[in-house]
């Protein structure tokens, strides 16, 4: 079922409409799994893919990278690809005007793969790959703005590993072992602050899950030379930590729960889930405007599902399903490029969004005009339909920087004391979310 809203804001004199919507991509395969995608422009990226039914004793089939030229809309082009492979994670950085893609992944979880641009090549999209250990896999990648990047994943003893290339992934070397279960993701918050989930669940044959019966949280203060663990779980492990700033991030756990932190991850607190029944949570991801979004599945494969939070990442509800579709019905991975466009990555078929995706989707009044873009001293909020609204402003960081009551369809925000640059209106009344820019002069 279609079900959109309408939002206009008004910056300046012009005026746009968008719909909440995730809808099936174009892209797709009968068989193999969308494990994560990556995307250097607004429609230009790469989708990574693993065998079907991966796990302990996987089908040897293969895994590869798939590009797309128009947001996965329709179909894409296989540019990388090899037997008994499953390809597990991608990040991409812009260096010298082109982009920089590293794809992690292993070779029957024996023996770890880094996937990156043909060295000397000048086309960005030519790949060739790297066997960096045996006995060992990968499940995560992540690079620092320096290009010096940092393949996870774990080890035949069930340890995990977290490895370094300083040569833009040509040699890998291993800076640390992370006791008791592997590394499901990885993120850096800055180039210096970063953080490690482990004891995420598996994907066994069958489709099966498997979830393992601890997990921690690991921190690096120091550009990934050092790791400290702060915070672990003996109930099951950790499948995803993303942060909205330097303080603020959420962390998902395999058995559906979210722990927050708001101290840099010095304490990790439950966040609130308002999702019935059991699933298990697979990502995590703040956009820039401050809006959280999770994905998860049933693991009988009856549904996939997208949690949101509009209050950075303290409360989480229901935001889409996949009950109705045919594919995407495990949902693995959740990335957006920018506030507008987003993707999920499933079996067997990714998700896109077509608009601007607030908390909640479904049919209302509110009509939202914010002008005058960009301004100095006042904004004007006009918003029909609104009767006792919450407005807050968010800095680019997503930090609350200002918070006011609406008790009519319109209010001016004074904006005097603010910085000059790019800021978000964000009104919430109802259970439903609307957000606007503007620019401070």
């Amino acid at each position: 079922m279609r079900r959109s809203f309408s939002l206009v804001c008004l910056f300046s004199v012009v005026g746009f409409s968008v719909h909440a919507q995730w809808e099936a991509a174009g892209l797709l395969s009968t068989t193999s799994h969308f494990s994560a995608c990556a995307f250097h422009q607004v429609d230009t990226g790469l989708f990574v893919y693993g065998s079907n039914n991966p796990g302990p004793s996987p089908s040897a089939t293969e895994g590869g990278i798939i590009q797309t030229w128009d947001g996965a809309a329709s179909g894409g082009g296989y540019i990388w690809y090899r037997p008994s492979m499953a390809m597990e994670d991608i990040d991409v950085k812009m260096a010298g005007g082109k982009p920089w893609y590293i794809a992690a992944g292993h070779e029957l979880y024996n023996r770890s793969i880094i996937v990156r641009k043909t060295l000397g090549s000048p086309n960005p999209f030519q790949f060739d790959s790297v066997r960096t250990g045996v006995g060992q896999y990968y499940r995560a990648v992540r690079m620092r703005a320096d290009l010096v990047a940092f393949a996870a994943g774990g080890n035949s003893a069930g340890d995990g590993i977290i490895d370094m290339s300083v040569d833009t992934g040509s040699t890998w070397a291993n800076i640390a072992v992370l006791p008791g279960q592997p590394v499901s993701r990885l993120h850096f918050v800055n180039d210096q602050l970063a953080f490690a989930a482990t004891g995420g669940y598996s994907r066994l044959a069958n489709n099966g899950v498997s979830l393992p019966d601890s997990g921690a949280i690991y921190r690096t203060t120091n550009g990934g030379l050092d790791w400290e663990q702060v915070h672990a779980s003996n109930i099951t492990g950790f499948s995803d930590v993303d942060f909205l700033n330097e303080d603020i991030g959420v962390a998902t756990r395999s058995d559906g729960a979210m722990l927050r932190t708001t101290d840099g991850g010095d304490t990790w607190t439950p966040a609130s889930v308002t999702i019935s029944g059991s699933y298990i949570l697979t990502s995590v991801e703040f956009r820039e405007d401050g809006m959280g979004f999770a994905s998860a599945y049933r693991a009988d494969g009856s549904e996939g599902l997208i949690v949101s939070s509009s209050d950075q990442g303290a409360n989480w509800g229901f935001n889409y399903s996949t009950a109705g579709m045919n594919g995407a019905r495990r949902i693995y991975d959740i990335y957006f490029y920018d506030d507008e466009h987003g993707y999920a990555s499933a079996h067997w078929k990714p998700l896109v969004t077509d608009g601007l995706v607030t908390g909640v989707q479904g049919t209302d009044d509110l009509v939202f005009d914010l002008f005058p873009s960009p301004a100095a001293d006042v904004v004007t909020l006009r918003c029909q339909g609104a009767k006792h609204a919450r407005v807050e402003l968010l800095d680019t960081s997503g930090r609350i920087v200002a918070a006011l009551q609406m008790n009519g369809p319109e209010v001016q925000i004074p904006i005097h004391h603010l910085q000059a640059g790019a800021y978000v209106v964000r009104i919430q009344e109802g259970g439903i979310t609307r957000t606007g820019r503007f620019l401070r002069m």
